[in-house]
């Protein structure tokens, strides 16, 4: 029986019913990933047990056929050794590209800071449970939108939608003041009516952005902050478009335009000199803590100083806001003593703002503000405002005192309103809540707080790579697109390495085993790339070309052995180290009798 098995496991009778069932697997996960794409076929086929063990059988088919023709004798079989021994390779190759091969995309701009995470296919589910344990699984989402698991440290996964809204509204509730407000925005020329709340408490709600609209409530204490606001602002001058910097040195002052001497070193006083070296408008620390601008807009101005006496010398962080103290670091020396530097920039006004203001008396008003004019008044329930954006009118529809948010996820028509992802699940109470893609929630039930986030699927580079430049070439005398090349600088901390490399279509880069190549770019925007990252173990790789070099070679000796021995044979010289066949040899010279051939050197099977 052992015997009879034996030769099945390598048998015809097994590899073709094993090759045909391979091969119809493979074209239905082809068609099938063009509907559910590429991380659903992976999880399902590719990376499942039973694929895995189909290729496991072949390899055993192809490993007992070779070896139960053993001994390999002749070009036929030593050949068909080669090209079944390169097979098996090529399977363990294959399955360790799709077990330990890792490859994602990376987001790059040139007006934010280097990067270091890759966008990988699949989807997180983080949960921090009561007792303070953390659990983080990878969900798989099927094209019914169920997910698997259906459980995740306590919390029952009930649904997924792909597009969803998060609507909010306030009610009567809270026990002290917090106004909210619902105003509408109306236009009849271009078929629209928005509406939306506003509300002192959360602050997230404060304010809102719509396209280039934004809309605001603030709370005033009194009537002079209130007639502060509903006065016209100053005209913005057209001189220090970056701010001014006010330097005092033991009492003596001396204003510098940030604009005018970026990066030039400029003497305050015969002995401090003082550089400003880089500008941020929008300051913020990126994910390495490094210093980064969120946009070009003076929302957060901040510039970075080098001041030096002698051989003394100080950096400097200095910001516009008045909430934040000038950061000073000695970097030579001692500290500079009796220096005062002040920041002042006049941040950039929103081209068409509405402000709606919560007055003390429990009155509204509003001020209106657009490229054209400025205007402001009292603001009451019902009462249409223009505010100059085109045919746009702009009503207060409802007013709540003591107000507390009432959240909801909405699913909507992706065709009418483009919103993001969610995750709906339950929590051991019973209670329902949804999980918005990328924004973390806390989830209340009586044994306590769960905080849970339904996030993409993310990797953490041991570097970071910064978008210097992005440059199109055009075809000359035309539009069309020639090239586009991403210049990058890929920054390495724990190396102490700092490289710059272009990359651009069919020509990638690669460092430390990581392998960088142009993927997409933005038409519309040009401060934006995409580059795919992608990184396998240098013996996967290895194992990859050995397993096709193998087949290769087997299927030359098998094929083409037997002809390449019979010309060797030809061409060799007939030649014996047998002393008696030697002198048998030379008397042919004489004409003692005919020759006789040598034995062949190489024989055939």
């Amino acid at each position: 029986m052992v015997s009879s098995a034996y030769r099945f496991l390598g048998s015809i009778k097994l590899a073709v019913p094993l090759l045909a069932a391979i091969v119809g697997i493979l074209i239905w996960a082809t068609l099938y990933e063009s509907t559910v794409g590429s991380a659903l076929v992976q999880q399902e086929v590719y990376k499942s047990p039973w694929f895995g063990a189909l290729m496991f059988m072949l390899a055993m088919n192809l490993g007992v056929s070779a070896i139960s023709r053993y001994p390999w004798k002749g070009t036929r079989k030593v050949g068909f050794a080669l090209a079944h021994l390169g097979l098996i390779v090529l399977i363990a190759g294959s399955a360790a590209v799709i077990h330990l091969s890792v490859e994602g995309m990376m987001l790059l701009r040139t007006d934010q800071g280097a990067n270091s995470l890759v966008r990988v296919d699949g989807d997180l589910l983080d949960v921090v449970t009561p007792d303070g344990q953390s659990v983080q699984t990878d969900l798989m989402i099927k094209p019914d939108n169920s997910i698997i698991p259906s459980r995740v440290a306590g919390l029952t996964i009930l649904g997924y939608e792909e597009n969803t809204i998060r609507t909010v509204s306030f009610e009567e509730g809270e026990t002290v003041e917090n106004p909210a407000v619902r105003i509408s925005l109306k236009s009849d020329r271009m078929g629209q009516l928005t509406e939306r709340w506003l509300a002192a408490s959360p602050s997230m709600y404060q304010q809102e952005n719509l396209g280039p609209v934004r809309l605001e409530l603030l709370r005033v204490s009194s009537d002079d902050v209130l007639q502060h606001y509903l006065a016209a602002p100053d005209a913005p001058t057209a001189a220090g478009r970056f701010g001014t910097l006010t330097v005092t040195v033991d009492g003596n002052g001396r204003s510098l335009d940030i604009e005018s001497f970026l990066q030039t070193p400029v003497e305050v006083t015969p002995d401090i000199t003082l550089t400003v070296m880089e500008f941020w408008p929008d300051f913020r620390l990126d994910a390495q803590n490094q210093p980064a601008t969120a946009s070009q807009q003076l929302r957060n101005p901040a510039v970075q100083l080098d001041v030096s006496r002698g051989e003394n010398q100080e950096r400097w962080f200095v910001f516009a806001s008045s909430e934040f103290d000038p950061v000073r670091t000695v970097v030579s020396g001692s500290s500079l003593e009796n220096i005062d530097i002040q920041y002042a920039a006049q941040p950039q006004r929103q081209q068409n703002l509405f402000q709606v203001i919560a007055a003390p008396n429990e009155k509204f008003f509003y001020t209106a503000q657009s490229s054209k004019a400025f205007t402001s008044g009292s603001l009451d329930v019902g009462q249409p405002i223009s505010p100059g954006w085109v045919d746009f009118q702009i009503t207060l529809e409802d007013v709540v005192s003591h107000a507390v948010p009432n959240r909801q996820v909405i699913p909507v028509d992706a065709n009418e309103i483009q919103g993001s992802p969610s995750l709906q699940v339950a929590t051991p109470d019973g209670e329902t809540h949804w999980l918005t893609w990328a924004e973390p929630t806390t989830l209340s039930t009586p044994s306590g707080d769960y905080f849970a986030a339904f996030s993409p699927k993310m990797l953490q580079l041991p570097f970071a790579v910064a978008l210097d430049d992005f440059i199109v070439e055009r075809n000359e005398g035309s539009e069309s697109v020639a090239m586009w090349t991403s210049q990058i600088q890929i920054q390495d901390a724990h190396r102490g390495e700092l490289s710059e490399r272009r990359v651009w279509m069919n020509h990638p880069t690669w460092y430390q085993g990581w392998k960088m190549a142009q993927a997409s770019w933005n038409p519309g925007d040009l401060r934006q790339s995409t580059l795919q990252v992608k990184r396998e173990p240098w013996w996967v790789t290895a194992l990859t070309w050995s397993g096709s070099l193998l087949v290769v070679m087997g299927i030359v000796v098998m094929f083409y052995g037997a002809s390449v021995v019979k010309a060797v044979n030809k061409v060799l010289p007939t030649t014996s180290t047998d002393p008696s066949m030697n002198e048998k040899t030379q008397g042919n010279a004489e004409g003692d009798r005919p020759p006789v051939p040598a034995p062949a050197l190489i024989t055939q099977d």
